[in-house]
């Protein structure tokens, strides 16, 4: 088997890189930290992926968290290699929840998975079917390192040659230690079938318990259901009856408040009062209101019994109107007499006016003759050239002939003058008659009210007036009075209608305040109650699930089951006896060829200072060597460092050797082996890797420069190996 090219896309610190290796040795000279162990744990990931061995559930190595990508992206690889002259191209993807692997022929990539059939963990394995060796067998004796073999009881099959004895054998007793191994020795244990066939029991013993339990727990839970529901109706009365009270006690809250507001305003009527009286709450209250009326109903006594008094002393409305009344007459007398004295000076006047006129047209003809005298005048002054005089003469012509024309002008209305006397006499004599009368009705009217005259008429009823003005005053009194008592009675009324309501309304906000913890002490009561059903029916419904007949059938089930296994058990256990005790034989005709490989190994590394090496398969192929100058038998343990490591080459080599046999030259991977070695031996053992190299491929990792030095003349003359550098 020779690997071509690995690509780890996605491994550790490695991210997209390409490693080409050589057909012969391949050296990884670099410091710590490079990523040497990251490459080899790439190798063997990109070979077999990171799954255990011999487990039935896929179950990832420590490894897969310690090399995750450290970069973005996928945990990936591509391996190229080549088997039987045929190349392989392995394409993995690792991903944790389900690792995808796909192989193709190289170079024409024809895709070959589907022709390797998946295992019972959904796993293809195509290099263990490549080269009859799981991943633990693989590393285990390609990887030279320190420590034993980790799958020493797998790796006896893979030794087994038709020369050297029959493979069946082995064959059968891997099956029979594989069935065995299945089934396990404790029934304790986790993963074998007897541990899970002692927990199956185990546990079909707990459900049959816990079954029977069950039932005493669900006829117990019924009852305190059924008490619970009890409990609930009787709390689902007990609130109803308090949500009525407290709706009575909203009612009548609603009421109060009605009673405080109208509390401030006084009854104007008996409806009020008889409203109050229908609506009290308590004797005291309606006793309030009864004292109340009756303080009221005496003080509307006594103002009915005065009133009634006064208006029998006289009527005022008929002294008013009279009064006005003889006002009126009195006024149109006094109008009467001031007009009849008009009249009267009137007459007398134009009498007098008569008399003094007779004489009137001889002075207008003395008028006009003087005025003829005073044009005569003025024409003869005209003629005398007296201009001026002319003037003032004709002048006072015309004044004079003036005044003549307006005494001729005043007869015609003298004679209209006395036209209207004789009327205005008619008029005073009906005027006269008026007064008359006016006079006549104001006696009367002043007669009536028992005085002379009107003067002692308005007297009385100035007097008559200051008494209904005092009694009024008086009433007013009364009446202010009244309403002050009123008031100090409605007041009284209100304070103590008040002060009862106020107790009322403390009375009430207690009830309210009770009511109110009892509905909450109610509904905590009935939630609790619900939660306990509830809780008792999830119960119910989880303890219901496995009826006892059914769990009593699975335990015995189980146990049959149980027993089964244990006589398969004792049944396998004594046929791997019989055929370990065939193969104890054939190990002692097998080991000598092992033994003898590890021997020359040994021999050439160490330089002839050991020469004999045993290996024990029954003991993980334990090592053993023969030290030469006291010929005693050393454990490996007990030899140096140094020497152990190459007890180690020895061992991994010799298996190789007889694995190889079988299929073809496996590659070998050393990684810091030669750490504890000396320059001789060095020199010894990487001469003879030099020789291996003609068969196998050889992959050297190393942190220091001595072994590049060593084997710098080996490989310069040769294509066939390689140095690589890292970082």
């Amino acid at each position: 088997m020779r690997i071509e090219e690995i690509q780890l896309k996605g491994f550790g610190k490695w991210q997209d890189e390409v490693f080409r290796f050589a057909p012969g040795i391949n050296v990884f000279a670099a410091p710590n930290e490079a990523g040497k162990s990251t490459l080899l744990q790439g190798i063997f990931a990109a070979l077999y992926g990171l799954k255990r061995d011999y487990v039935k559930s896929a179950r990832y190595l420590p490894e897969y968290e310690k090399y995750l990508p450290w970069h973005q992206g996928e945990y990936e690889t591509i391996i190229t290699y080549q088997l039987a002259g045929v190349s392989y191209r392995l394409h993995r993807i690792l991903r944790k929840e389900r690792e995808q692997a796909r192989i193709f022929l190289d170079p024409e990539w024809t895709e070959l998975t589907d022709i390797y059939m998946e295992d019972r963990r959904r796993e293809r394995d195509f290099v263990e079917k490549h080269v009859g060796l799981t991943r633990s067998l693989f590393t285990d004796i390609t990887w030279i390192r320190r420590g034993p073999l980790t799958a020493a009881e797998h790796l006896v099959p893979a030794l087994s040659s038709s020369e050297e004895s029959n493979p069946e054998v082995h064959l059968m007793l891997a099956g029979l230690e594989r069935d065995l191994g299945a089934i396990g020795k404790k029934e304790r244990a986790e993963n074998t079938l007897l541990g899970k066939a002692g927990a199956l029991v185990a546990q079909k013993e707990a459900e049959l318990a816990g079954a029977e339990s069950a039932w005493g727990i669900i006829r117990q839970l019924t009852h305190q259901i059924a008490e619970w529901e009890a409990e609930r109706m009787e709390l689902e009365q007990q609130r109803s009856r308090v949500l009525q009270r407290q709706q009575r006690l909203k009612t009548q809250e609603e009421a109060w408040n009605e009673r405080w507001q109208k509390s401030y305003s006084t009854p104007a009527s008996a409806s009020d009062w008889q409203w109050w009286e229908r609506t009290g709450a308590s004797q005291e209250e309606r006793q309030i209101h009864e004292e109340a009326l009756a303080a009221l109903a005496s003080l509307s006594h006594w103002q009915v019994s005065e009133i009634t008094e006064i208006d029998q002393t006289f009527d005022q409305e008929r002294l008013l109107a009279d009064f006005e009344k003889g006002v009126s007459l009195r006024k149109r007398w006094e109008e009467g007499n001031l007009q009849l004295a008009r009249l009267a000076a009137t007459t007398i006047t134009a009498g007098s006016r008569r008399q003094a006129r007779g004489d009137l047209p001889s002075k207008a003809s003395r008028l006009w003759g003087g005025s003829g005298l005073l044009a005569v005048l003025g024409i003869a002054a005209g003629g005398a050239d007296q201009t001026g005089l002319c003037i003032a003469l004709f002048l006072l012509m015309a004044v004079v002939a003036g005044v003549a024309w307006m005494k001729g002008r005043s007869r015609g209305i003298e004679q209209k003058r006395n036209q209207e006397i004789s009327v205005q006499a008619e008029e005073l004599q009906s005027l006269q008659q008026e007064l008359r009368r006016l006079e006549n009705e104001l006696r009367e009217l002043v007669f009536a009210w028992d005085v002379p005259d009107w003067e002692s008429f308005a007297a009385k009823r100035e007097e008559l007036l200051n008494s209904q003005r005092s009694f009024e005053s008086d009433q007013l009194k009364a009446q202010i009075s009244r309403k002050d008592a009123e008031a100090q009675i409605m007041n009284r009324w209100g304070e103590q209608l008040r002060a009862l309501l106020e107790q009322e309304q403390r009375v009430r906000l207690r009830e309210r305040e009770h009511f109110r913890a009892e509905a909450q002490r109610i509904e905590e009561r009935m939630q609790h109650v619900r939660e306990l059903m509830a809780r008792a029916n999830g119960e119910m419904a989880a303890h219901d699930t496995v009826p006892v007949a059914k769990a009593r059938g699975e335990y015995e089930e189980a146990i049959a089951g149980l027993r089964q296994l244990q006589r398969k058990r004792e049944a396998l256990q004594t046929a791997r006896d019989a055929l370990q005790e065939a193969l104890a034989e054939w190990n002692r005709d097998i080991s000598p060829g092992i033994n003898q490989q590890a021997s020359n190994v040994l021999t050439q590394i160490t330089g002839g200072a050991y020469r004999d090496v045993r290996m024990d398969p029954h003991e993980g192929f334990a090592i053993r060597v023969l030290e030469p100058s006291r010929q005693m038998v050393l454990e490996q343990e007990q030899c140096s460092t140094g020497t152990q490591d190459q007890l180690y080459l020895a061992q991994r080599l010799s298996l190789v050797h007889q694995v190889s046999q079988q299929t073809e030259p496996l590659p070998l991977f050393f990684d810091d082996h030669f750490v504890h070695y000396d320059d001789e031996r060095l020199r010894k053992a990487l001469a003879y890797i030099h020789e291996l190299s003609a068969e196998h491929q050889i992959f050297l990792f190393t942190c220091q420069e001595r072994e590049l030095h060593i084997l710098e003349p080996l490989l310069r003359f040769s294509d066939r190996h390689f140095v690589h550098t890292l970082g």
